[in-house]
Protein backbone atom coordinates (compact mmCIF):
# COMPACT_ATOMS: atom_id res chain seq x y z
CA UNK A 1 0.00 0.00 0.00
CA UNK A 2 1.29 3.50 -0.62
CA UNK A 3 -0.18 5.24 2.92
CA UNK A 4 -2.93 5.99 4.88
CA UNK A 5 -4.95 8.07 2.31
CA UNK A 6 -4.48 5.92 -0.11
CA UNK A 7 -7.36 3.23 -0.67
CA UNK A 8 -8.53 0.55 -3.10
CA UNK A 9 -11.52 -1.52 -4.22
CA UNK A 10 -11.91 -4.57 -6.46
CA UNK A 11 -14.63 -5.20 -8.32
CA UNK A 12 -15.34 -9.16 -8.88
CA UNK A 13 -17.86 -10.08 -11.64
CA UNK A 14 -19.01 -12.85 -14.08
CA UNK A 15 -17.78 -11.59 -16.91
CA UNK A 16 -15.04 -9.13 -15.86
CA UNK A 17 -12.65 -7.58 -12.68
CA UNK A 18 -12.15 -3.81 -12.32
CA UNK A 19 -9.72 -2.38 -9.95
CA UNK A 20 -9.50 0.86 -8.84
CA UNK A 21 -7.04 3.03 -6.28
CA UNK A 22 -7.59 6.40 -5.16
CA UNK A 23 -6.26 9.41 -2.72
CA UNK A 24 -8.06 10.35 0.28
CA UNK A 25 -7.03 14.40 -0.15
CA UNK A 26 -7.88 16.23 3.22
CA UNK A 27 -11.41 17.33 2.31
CA UNK A 28 -12.30 13.53 2.14
CA UNK A 29 -12.52 13.93 -1.09
CA UNK A 30 -11.31 10.60 -3.40
CA UNK A 31 -9.12 11.18 -6.43
CA UNK A 32 -8.62 8.04 -8.23
CA UNK A 33 -4.22 7.58 -9.40
CA UNK A 34 -4.98 3.95 -10.91
CA UNK A 35 -7.27 2.11 -12.73
CA UNK A 36 -7.20 -1.90 -14.32
CA UNK A 37 -9.56 -4.27 -15.89
CA UNK A 38 -9.36 -7.65 -17.21
CA UNK A 39 -11.71 -10.78 -17.90
CA UNK A 40 -12.80 -12.42 -15.02
CA UNK A 41 -12.38 -16.29 -14.59
CA UNK A 42 -13.58 -18.90 -12.23
CA UNK A 43 -16.64 -17.02 -11.31
CA UNK A 44 -20.28 -18.23 -12.83
CA UNK A 45 -23.70 -16.51 -12.15
CA UNK A 46 -22.28 -14.43 -9.62
CA UNK A 47 -19.95 -16.90 -7.01
CA UNK A 48 -16.73 -18.18 -7.04
CA UNK A 49 -16.62 -21.69 -8.10
CA UNK A 50 -12.51 -21.76 -8.65
CA UNK A 51 -10.58 -20.58 -6.44
CA UNK A 52 -7.34 -21.42 -8.50
CA UNK A 53 -8.58 -19.61 -11.49
CA UNK A 54 -9.86 -16.09 -9.91
CA UNK A 55 -6.74 -15.83 -7.93
CA UNK A 56 -4.34 -16.16 -10.94
CA UNK A 57 -6.34 -13.36 -12.73
CA UNK A 58 -6.23 -11.25 -9.33
CA UNK A 59 -2.62 -11.63 -8.97
CA UNK A 60 -2.17 -10.57 -12.78
CA UNK A 61 -4.35 -7.73 -12.47
CA UNK A 62 -2.78 -6.37 -9.51
CA UNK A 63 0.85 -6.91 -11.17
CA UNK A 64 -0.27 -5.29 -14.18
CA UNK A 65 -1.46 -1.68 -11.82
CA UNK A 66 2.12 -1.83 -9.77
CA UNK A 67 3.90 -1.93 -13.14
CA UNK A 68 1.76 0.57 -15.18
CA UNK A 69 0.99 2.99 -12.04
CA UNK A 70 2.88 2.12 -8.98
CA UNK A 71 0.68 1.40 -6.65
CA UNK A 72 1.05 -2.18 -4.68
CA UNK A 73 -2.44 -3.15 -3.91
CA UNK A 74 -2.29 -5.58 -0.38
CA UNK A 75 -5.23 -4.45 0.66
CA UNK A 76 -8.79 -3.94 -1.34
CA UNK A 77 -12.49 -3.16 -0.95
CA UNK A 78 -13.99 -6.22 -2.33
CA UNK A 79 -17.99 -6.61 -3.51
CA UNK A 80 -20.21 -10.33 -3.22
CA UNK A 81 -23.34 -11.28 -4.85
CA UNK A 82 -24.86 -14.12 -3.19
CA UNK A 83 -28.15 -15.59 -4.07
CA UNK A 84 -28.46 -16.96 -1.00
CA UNK A 85 -28.96 -13.29 0.69
CA UNK A 86 -31.35 -12.65 3.25
CA UNK A 87 -32.54 -9.05 4.72
CA UNK A 88 -34.44 -8.38 7.79
CA UNK A 89 -34.68 -5.49 10.21
CA UNK A 90 -34.09 -5.83 13.60
CA UNK A 91 -35.36 -3.85 16.15
CA UNK A 92 -34.39 -2.57 19.83
CA UNK A 93 -36.19 -0.85 22.96
CA UNK A 94 -34.92 0.73 25.77
CA UNK A 95 -36.38 3.32 28.39
CA UNK A 96 -34.29 6.51 29.07
CA UNK A 97 -33.97 8.13 32.42
CA UNK A 98 -34.83 12.14 31.26
CA UNK A 99 -32.46 12.36 28.38
CA UNK A 100 -30.75 10.13 25.59
CA UNK A 101 -26.91 9.55 26.25
CA UNK A 102 -24.52 7.65 23.85
CA UNK A 103 -24.77 4.93 26.24
CA UNK A 104 -28.39 4.50 25.64
CA UNK A 105 -27.51 4.48 22.00
CA UNK A 106 -25.44 2.13 22.46
CA UNK A 107 -28.13 -0.27 24.06
CA UNK A 108 -30.63 0.13 21.88
CA UNK A 109 -28.72 -0.39 19.35
CA UNK A 110 -27.06 -3.60 20.78
CA UNK A 111 -30.61 -4.23 21.28
CA UNK A 112 -31.38 -4.33 17.37
CA UNK A 113 -28.60 -6.00 16.65
CA UNK A 114 -29.15 -8.62 18.52
CA UNK A 115 -30.95 -11.38 16.05
CA UNK A 116 -29.53 -14.44 15.62
CA UNK A 117 -27.99 -15.94 12.40
CA UNK A 118 -28.21 -19.26 11.03
CA UNK A 119 -24.86 -21.32 11.58
CA UNK A 120 -24.37 -21.41 7.51
CA UNK A 121 -25.06 -17.78 7.45
CA UNK A 122 -23.59 -14.60 9.02
CA UNK A 123 -23.64 -10.92 8.83
CA UNK A 124 -22.27 -8.96 6.34
CA UNK A 125 -23.97 -5.82 6.66
CA UNK A 126 -25.61 -3.85 9.99
CA UNK A 127 -26.62 -0.69 8.55
CA UNK A 128 -28.10 1.98 10.57
CA UNK A 129 -31.36 3.51 10.26
CA UNK A 130 -33.33 5.73 12.13
CA UNK A 131 -34.54 6.38 15.89
CA UNK A 132 -37.38 6.57 17.29
CA UNK A 133 -38.60 8.56 20.33
CA UNK A 134 -41.40 8.10 22.59
CA UNK A 135 -42.87 5.38 19.70
CA UNK A 136 -43.76 8.63 17.83
CA UNK A 137 -40.62 11.44 16.53
CA UNK A 138 -38.54 9.86 14.13
CA UNK A 139 -34.95 11.58 14.20
CA UNK A 140 -31.29 10.74 12.78
CA UNK A 141 -29.62 11.66 15.87
CA UNK A 142 -31.82 11.52 19.62
CA UNK A 143 -27.97 12.09 21.40
CA UNK A 144 -29.38 14.90 24.35
CA UNK A 145 -32.90 14.82 23.19
CA UNK A 146 -35.35 14.58 26.34
CA UNK A 147 -37.37 11.32 26.16
CA UNK A 148 -38.88 8.14 27.81
CA UNK A 149 -38.62 5.18 25.42
CA UNK A 150 -35.90 5.14 22.52
CA UNK A 151 -36.15 2.33 19.79
CA UNK A 152 -33.81 2.14 16.87
CA UNK A 153 -34.08 -0.38 13.96
CA UNK A 154 -31.70 -1.54 11.77
CA UNK A 155 -31.13 -3.74 8.74
CA UNK A 156 -29.10 -6.92 8.75
CA UNK A 157 -28.00 -8.58 5.40
CA UNK A 158 -26.98 -11.90 5.97
CA UNK A 159 -24.63 -14.19 3.38
CA UNK A 160 -23.91 -17.70 2.79
CA UNK A 161 -20.36 -18.32 5.16
CA UNK A 162 -19.08 -20.18 2.39
CA UNK A 163 -18.99 -17.45 -0.25
CA UNK A 164 -17.22 -15.24 2.36
CA UNK A 165 -14.64 -17.73 3.02
CA UNK A 166 -14.03 -18.93 -0.72
CA UNK A 167 -13.64 -15.00 -1.24
CA UNK A 168 -11.06 -14.53 1.67
CA UNK A 169 -9.17 -18.20 0.69
CA UNK A 170 -8.94 -16.26 -3.41
CA UNK A 171 -7.66 -13.48 -1.59
CA UNK A 172 -5.12 -14.74 0.21
CA UNK A 173 -3.72 -16.78 -2.84
CA UNK A 174 -3.41 -13.53 -4.34
CA UNK A 175 -1.28 -11.76 -1.31
CA UNK A 176 -4.49 -9.78 -1.22
CA UNK A 177 -6.61 -8.67 2.11
CA UNK A 178 -9.77 -7.78 2.25
CA UNK A 179 -10.55 -4.15 4.02
CA UNK A 180 -14.58 -5.07 3.86
CA UNK A 181 -16.43 -7.13 1.32
CA UNK A 182 -19.33 -5.28 0.42
CA UNK A 183 -22.90 -6.28 -1.11
CA UNK A 184 -22.89 -5.71 -4.82
CA UNK A 185 -25.82 -3.14 -5.18
CA UNK A 186 -24.97 -1.23 -1.79
CA UNK A 187 -22.06 -0.43 -3.11
CA UNK A 188 -22.78 0.56 -6.65
CA UNK A 189 -25.68 2.86 -4.75
CA UNK A 190 -23.27 4.64 -3.31
CA UNK A 191 -21.84 5.68 -6.79
CA UNK A 192 -25.27 6.78 -8.48
CA UNK A 193 -27.77 7.08 -5.67
CA UNK A 194 -28.35 10.66 -3.86
CA UNK A 195 -29.44 10.90 -0.60
CA UNK A 196 -32.02 12.99 -2.44
CA UNK A 197 -32.51 9.35 -4.91
CA UNK A 198 -32.77 7.04 -1.18
CA UNK A 199 -34.74 9.35 0.27
CA UNK A 200 -37.72 9.77 -2.62
CA UNK A 201 -38.01 5.71 -2.72
CA UNK A 202 -35.68 4.74 -5.47
CA UNK A 203 -34.67 0.69 -6.97
CA UNK A 204 -30.99 0.20 -7.91
CA UNK A 205 -31.24 -2.38 -10.35
CA UNK A 206 -27.61 -3.99 -11.25
CA UNK A 207 -28.25 -6.35 -14.62
CA UNK A 208 -24.79 -7.92 -14.38
CA UNK A 209 -23.71 -10.90 -17.05
CA UNK A 210 -24.64 -13.73 -14.28
CA UNK A 211 -26.70 -11.96 -12.14
CA UNK A 212 -29.47 -9.36 -11.62
CA UNK A 213 -29.09 -7.52 -8.14
CA UNK A 214 -31.09 -4.84 -6.65
CA UNK A 215 -31.20 -3.02 -3.46
CA UNK A 216 -34.36 -0.48 -2.53
CA UNK A 217 -34.43 2.54 -0.50
CA UNK A 218 -36.83 5.09 0.95
CA UNK A 219 -36.68 7.83 3.50
CA UNK A 220 -36.02 5.49 6.74
CA UNK A 221 -32.96 3.95 4.60
CA UNK A 222 -32.30 0.80 2.87
CA UNK A 223 -35.57 -1.75 2.75
CA UNK A 224 -34.05 -4.65 0.78
CA UNK A 225 -31.86 -6.27 -1.15
CA UNK A 226 -31.90 -9.01 -3.42
CA UNK A 227 -29.89 -11.41 -6.17
CA UNK A 228 -31.86 -13.30 -9.48
CA UNK A 229 -30.16 -15.83 -10.89
CA UNK A 230 -30.43 -14.43 -14.67
CA UNK A 231 -28.44 -11.49 -15.75
CA UNK A 232 -27.10 -10.38 -19.50
CA UNK A 233 -25.83 -14.20 -20.27
CA UNK A 234 -29.37 -15.41 -20.36
CA UNK A 235 -30.31 -12.64 -22.64
CA UNK A 236 -27.10 -13.48 -25.14
CA UNK A 237 -27.93 -17.32 -24.65
CA UNK A 238 -31.30 -17.12 -25.70
CA UNK A 239 -30.14 -15.37 -28.98
CA UNK A 240 -27.66 -18.45 -29.37
CA UNK A 241 -30.77 -20.49 -28.63
CA UNK A 242 -33.48 -19.04 -31.46
CA UNK A 243 -31.02 -18.48 -33.98
CA UNK A 244 -28.45 -21.73 -33.54
CA UNK A 245 -24.94 -20.05 -33.54
CA UNK A 246 -22.64 -19.60 -30.83
CA UNK A 247 -22.39 -17.95 -27.62
CA UNK A 248 -19.64 -15.70 -28.80
CA UNK A 249 -21.52 -15.08 -32.02
CA UNK A 250 -24.66 -14.43 -30.09
CA UNK A 251 -22.96 -11.81 -28.28
CA UNK A 252 -21.65 -9.74 -31.21
CA UNK A 253 -25.28 -9.32 -32.01
CA UNK A 254 -26.71 -8.50 -29.19
CA UNK A 255 -23.48 -6.09 -28.57
CA UNK A 256 -23.62 -4.49 -31.74
CA UNK A 257 -27.28 -4.88 -33.37
CA UNK A 258 -29.27 -5.67 -30.04
CA UNK A 259 -32.33 -3.43 -28.73
CA UNK A 260 -34.14 -3.99 -25.73
CA UNK A 261 -37.82 -3.24 -26.61
CA UNK A 262 -38.81 -4.52 -30.31
CA UNK A 263 -41.27 -1.76 -30.75
CA UNK A 264 -38.77 0.86 -31.16
CA UNK A 265 -37.07 -0.14 -33.93
CA UNK A 266 -37.11 2.29 -37.02
CA UNK A 267 -36.40 -0.24 -39.74
CA UNK A 268 -36.29 -3.69 -39.93
CA UNK A 269 -32.78 -5.12 -41.50
CA UNK A 270 -30.77 -8.20 -42.35
CA UNK A 271 -27.84 -9.10 -40.21
CA UNK A 272 -25.06 -11.05 -41.33
CA UNK A 273 -23.92 -13.82 -38.52
CA UNK A 274 -22.47 -16.84 -38.60
CA UNK A 275 -23.93 -20.30 -37.80
CA UNK A 276 -21.67 -23.28 -38.07
CA UNK A 277 -18.71 -21.43 -39.73
CA UNK A 278 -21.57 -20.81 -42.74
CA UNK A 279 -22.62 -17.03 -43.43
CA UNK A 280 -26.15 -16.34 -42.51
CA UNK A 281 -28.68 -13.54 -42.11
CA UNK A 282 -31.24 -13.06 -39.56
CA UNK A 283 -34.07 -10.07 -39.44
CA UNK A 284 -33.22 -7.68 -36.89
CA UNK A 285 -36.74 -7.59 -35.87
CA UNK A 286 -36.72 -11.12 -34.58
CA UNK A 287 -33.49 -10.27 -32.75
CA UNK A 288 -35.26 -7.86 -30.93
CA UNK A 289 -37.94 -9.34 -30.05
CA UNK A 290 -36.16 -12.28 -28.60
CA UNK A 291 -33.98 -9.74 -26.82
CA UNK A 292 -36.84 -8.41 -25.64
CA UNK A 293 -38.49 -11.43 -24.28
CA UNK A 294 -35.53 -12.62 -22.52
CA UNK A 295 -35.28 -9.47 -20.76
CA UNK A 296 -39.26 -9.83 -19.69
CA UNK A 297 -38.40 -12.94 -18.28
CA UNK A 298 -35.75 -11.16 -16.10
CA UNK A 299 -38.26 -8.04 -14.77
CA UNK A 300 -40.88 -10.67 -14.55
CA UNK A 301 -38.69 -12.65 -11.76
CA UNK A 302 -37.61 -9.42 -10.46
CA UNK A 303 -41.46 -8.04 -10.10
CA UNK A 304 -42.13 -11.40 -8.42
CA UNK A 305 -40.00 -10.60 -5.47
CA UNK A 306 -41.05 -6.79 -5.37
CA UNK A 307 -44.68 -8.00 -4.93
CA UNK A 308 -43.66 -10.80 -2.49
CA UNK A 309 -41.88 -8.46 -0.16
CA UNK A 310 -44.49 -5.55 -0.53
CA UNK A 311 -41.90 -3.21 -2.59
CA UNK A 312 -44.08 -1.73 -5.26
CA UNK A 313 -45.37 1.01 -3.15
CA UNK A 314 -42.11 1.74 -1.84
CA UNK A 315 -40.51 2.42 -5.28
CA UNK A 316 -41.80 5.87 -5.99
CA UNK A 317 -39.45 6.83 -8.13
CA UNK A 318 -38.83 4.16 -10.23
CA UNK A 319 -35.19 2.71 -11.06
CA UNK A 320 -31.74 3.59 -11.49
CA UNK A 321 -30.16 1.09 -13.83
CA UNK A 322 -26.42 0.06 -13.77
CA UNK A 323 -24.31 -3.08 -15.61
CA UNK A 324 -24.05 -4.26 -18.79
CA UNK A 325 -27.28 -5.56 -19.11
CA UNK A 326 -28.12 -1.79 -18.60
CA UNK A 327 -25.98 -0.72 -21.90
CA UNK A 328 -28.15 -2.02 -24.58
CA UNK A 329 -30.78 0.22 -26.64
CA UNK A 330 -33.84 1.42 -25.33
CA UNK A 331 -33.46 -0.38 -22.18
CA UNK A 332 -35.25 2.74 -20.45
CA UNK A 333 -38.13 2.20 -22.87
CA UNK A 334 -38.54 -1.32 -22.12
CA UNK A 335 -38.11 -1.28 -18.06
CA UNK A 336 -40.93 1.69 -18.19
CA UNK A 337 -43.41 0.23 -19.78
CA UNK A 338 -42.68 -3.47 -17.95
CA UNK A 339 -42.62 -1.68 -14.64
CA UNK A 340 -45.05 1.60 -15.03
CA UNK A 341 -42.10 3.78 -13.40
CA UNK A 342 -39.64 6.06 -13.84
CA UNK A 343 -36.03 5.19 -15.23
CA UNK A 344 -32.90 6.47 -15.89
CA UNK A 345 -29.26 5.29 -16.38
CA UNK A 346 -27.21 5.69 -12.96
CA UNK A 347 -24.38 8.36 -13.62
CA UNK A 348 -21.43 8.47 -11.28
CA UNK A 349 -22.33 11.23 -7.91
CA UNK A 350 -19.18 13.28 -8.58
CA UNK A 351 -19.26 15.15 -5.40
CA UNK A 352 -17.03 12.81 -3.95
CA UNK A 353 -15.02 10.98 -6.61
CA UNK A 354 -12.74 12.48 -9.57
CA UNK A 355 -10.92 11.39 -12.11
CA UNK A 356 -10.22 11.00 -15.88
CA UNK A 357 -13.95 10.81 -17.29
CA UNK A 358 -13.46 7.57 -19.34
CA UNK A 359 -13.18 6.28 -15.59
CA UNK A 360 -16.10 8.15 -14.47
CA UNK A 361 -18.19 7.47 -17.16
CA UNK A 362 -17.33 3.55 -18.14
CA UNK A 363 -20.22 1.19 -16.40
CA UNK A 364 -17.10 -1.52 -15.97
CA UNK A 365 -15.78 0.87 -13.07
CA UNK A 366 -18.77 1.52 -11.06
CA UNK A 367 -19.02 -1.15 -8.80
CA UNK A 368 -15.37 -0.66 -8.28
CA UNK A 369 -16.19 3.23 -7.73
CA UNK A 370 -18.57 2.51 -5.08
CA UNK A 371 -16.58 0.22 -2.79
CA UNK A 372 -14.05 3.26 -2.90
CA UNK A 373 -17.20 5.87 -1.58
CA UNK A 374 -18.44 2.91 1.17
CA UNK A 375 -18.22 4.72 4.57
CA UNK A 376 -18.91 2.90 7.95
CA UNK A 377 -21.65 3.38 9.50
CA UNK A 378 -20.76 6.54 12.11
CA UNK A 379 -17.49 7.57 10.79
CA UNK A 380 -19.23 10.49 9.32
CA UNK A 381 -22.48 9.75 10.97
CA UNK A 382 -23.97 13.49 12.70
CA UNK A 383 -24.12 11.60 15.81
CA UNK A 384 -22.35 14.45 18.24
CA UNK A 385 -20.11 11.45 19.70
CA UNK A 386 -18.08 12.96 22.66
CA UNK A 387 -14.08 12.23 22.22
CA UNK A 388 -14.45 11.21 25.84
CA UNK A 389 -16.74 8.37 25.12
CA UNK A 390 -14.14 6.53 22.15
CA UNK A 391 -13.95 3.23 23.18
CA UNK A 392 -18.05 3.32 23.10
CA UNK A 393 -17.69 4.74 19.27
CA UNK A 394 -15.17 2.24 18.54
CA UNK A 395 -17.17 -0.91 19.86
CA UNK A 396 -20.25 0.66 17.39
CA UNK A 397 -17.76 1.32 14.25
CA UNK A 398 -16.98 -2.44 14.14
CA UNK A 399 -20.41 -3.86 14.41
CA UNK A 400 -22.20 -1.08 11.98
CA UNK A 401 -21.26 -0.93 8.27
CA UNK A 402 -22.98 0.73 5.80
CA UNK A 403 -23.75 5.28 5.71
CA UNK A 404 -27.33 5.61 4.29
Amino acid sequence: MAGNNFVASIDIGTEKIALLAADIEESGHLRIIAHNFCSSDGVKKGSLFSIDSLARVITKLIEQTKKDFGYKVDLARINISDTHLTCSDGKGKVSINEAVTLKDLDSVLESAMAKSTPTNKEKLHIIKKKFTINETLVVDNPIEMEAEVLESTVHIVTVSSSSIRNIERCLEQSDLEAEKIVLNSIAKSHAVLSQEDKDSGICILDIGAGVTSYSVFNEEGIVRSGVIDSGGDEITQEIAYAFDTSFEEAKRLKENYGIAKSSTLKEDKLIHFTQNKEDHYLSSLELSEVIEEAYREIFTLLNNEFKYHNLNGIIRSGFVLCGGGAQINSILELVRDFFSKRVKIGQIQRSKVSGLETILTDYKYTGAIGLLLHEEDLSNNVLALSKTDQSVMDKLKKVIVGNF
